[in-house]
């Protein structure tokens, strides 16, 4: 129960200070006028005004506290989402450096197994797809993108060592250039 106090203290410190006012100002004005009560109605007129111009405006300093501790609040939560997205907006750039190469490595992929399909449609050299295609030129080509293919995963690689973990531990640092190969 301490706890909850300890948690929610201005609504806490708010409560105890309103019912304190309220018990501390009909204290004072059943004291001053003798506890009775009267049938006047002039006597109740005075009494709803006393207790509106003392008890109304504590409650009114009160409302206007909370709307000062609910903007702060506001402002806080505020400060504290800006940052969820900036780093949402940055998690979501590396995803998009990531997929980009990712693509790249598939496409290399699949143009080495188009290569290899050229090359086993050669039969060896014997027939031939095109006068200008031969052996050597589809394994240059392949050997290309090969390159290619080992250049974007050192360069994941690397990403993800710079931004999150060495995503491969048990192997030996790689230096990779910033020369591109092809």
């Amino acid at each position: 129960m301490f706890t909850y106090f300890k948690k929610n203290f201005a609504i806490t410190s708010s409560f105890i200070i309103l019912i304190g006012a309220v018990i501390t100002f009909l204290g004072m004005f059943f004291s001053n006028f003798n506890g009775e009560v009267s049938n006047s109605q002039q006597d109740w007129g005075a009494f709803g005004s006393y207790i509106s111009g003392t008890i109304g405006v504590l409650a009114a300093c009160l409302a206007v506290v909370w709307l000062m501790i609910s903007v702060h609040l506001q402002k806080v939560e505020l400060q504290h989402l800006k940052s969820e997205l900036a780093s949402s907006a940055d998690e979501q750039k590396k995803q998009t450096y990531i997929s980009a190469l990712t693509a790249l490595i598939s496409s290399s992929r699949q143009a080495i197994t188009e290569y290899q399909n050229d090359l086993m449609a050669l039969n060896n050299g014997s027939k031939h797809l095109h006068p200008m295609v031969d052996k050597v030129g589809i394994f240059m080509s392949i050997d290309e993108e090969l390159m290619k293919l080992k250049f974007y995963q050192e360069q994941i690689a690397i990403y993800l060592k710079e931004q999150y973990v060495d995503p491969y531990p048990n192997k030996g640092s790689s230096t990779v250039s910033d020369d591109i190969p092809f």
